[in-house]
């Protein structure tokens, strides 16, 4: 009887009550930055919608609903959040909605159909010509700031990962760079005083921690910048590592410099990739470098062909299916 009436009673618990255990239980298992993501997910989209409502009365009619507000008005300014955005404040709903279910024995919501459907991203990479320009740009012009854009056109390295690199990392004897931390600005959640602070943190999978081989002629390059090893690469000094923005600014200023037009960041990663598999390279070694968990992962989200890739992968297939029957 008495493990029965704790069952009813926990079926009258809150949304809310069960998202506070389960973020609690996770705390753990999971990396700082995530329990930040999950608890502002949480705070401002989830509690607000069903934070007093029971569990036993959300069902996929008002989850249904709650995706489409999001995406028409959600937002600081309401202007709607994207598809991408909506999807991922599912996903913590259906994780606190499953652990309510294992609490209270009632079969959870089938979220199946639910998810948004997300265009994929155009991304702009830089042309081969670009590349060039960009890469001489550098090298004539040797800074830590541009060392670290270099990395990245080279090697495909995050932003995070560049910032946290440290010279023990960059073994320019055996011609690899060791890549094992990330570099971030999170919240504190601080009453008073700073409201982020930077932190270093492992990599979100075992697959990020990987060995970057190094192409001997960029070796000497690197070499020029070479500190004591407890240092970072960015910036030459051992407890002050550059943030992502200051080196996010820099690239933007070097892209006007250089003539080449605005792209963000992250598209050197993606320049890399595509570039690496339109010259016929190796694409296992190349989900290796990026440190993907998966050949499909890079093949469906890093690899952009170009116009002039696809004009003459389509001359090619032109030419050797039907130029042998004239």
């Amino acid at each position: 009887m008495e493990q029965l009436a704790k069952s009813t009673d926990s079926k009258k618990k809150t949304f809310q009550f069960y998202a506070s255990r389960w973020l609690d239980g996770i705390i753990l298992d999971v990396k700082e930055t995530s329990v930040i993501k999950y608890r502002n997910i949480i705070n401002s989209y989830l509690l607000p919608h069903f934070g007093r409502s029971l569990v036993s009365k959300i069902d996929r009619v008002r989850i249904g609903a709650f995706a489409s507000l999001l995406l028409a008005t959600g937002g600081a300014k309401g202007q709607g959040l994207k598809p991408s955005t909506v999807n991922t404040i599912l996903t913590v709903f259906k994780k606190i909605l499953d652990f309510a279910s294992q609490e209270t024995g009632r079969p959870t919501v089938n979220f199946r159909k639910l998810r948004v459907n997300a265009k994929k991203p155009t991304v702009s990479i830089l042309q081969p010509d670009d590349q060039i320009k960009l890469w001489q740009y550098l090298t004539a012009n040797p800074s830590p700031c541009n060392l670290g854009l270099f990395l990245c056109l080279i090697c495909g390295l995050r932003i995070s990962e560049i910032c946290a690199l440290k010279w023990r990392d960059v073994q320019l004897g055996r011609g690899v760079i060791s890549v094992s931390r990330a570099l971030g600005r999170n919240q504190t959640f601080a009453k008073s005083g700073k409201r982020t602070k930077i932190e270093i943190t492992s990599l979100k999978s075992a697959s990020s921690e990987r060995m970057i081989p190094l192409a001997p002629d960029n070796t000497k390059f690197i070499a020029l910048f070479r500190r004591q090893d407890d240092s970072y690469v960015l910036t030459g000094e051992l407890n002050k590592p550059m943030e992502p923005r200051t080196l996010r600014n820099h690239f933007k200023k070097t892209l006007d410099v250089c003539n080449i037009r605005p792209i963000n960041f992250h598209s050197l990663r993606h320049t890399f990739a595509t570039t690496w598999i339109e010259q016929g390279l190796n694409l296992k070694v190349l989900s290796e470098i990026l440190g993907h968990s998966s050949v499909n992962v890079t093949l469906n989200y890093y690899i952009h062909p170009s116009l002039e890739s696809k004009r003459q992968s389509v001359s090619d297939y032109s030419k050797n299916v039907f130029s042998k029957r004239k």
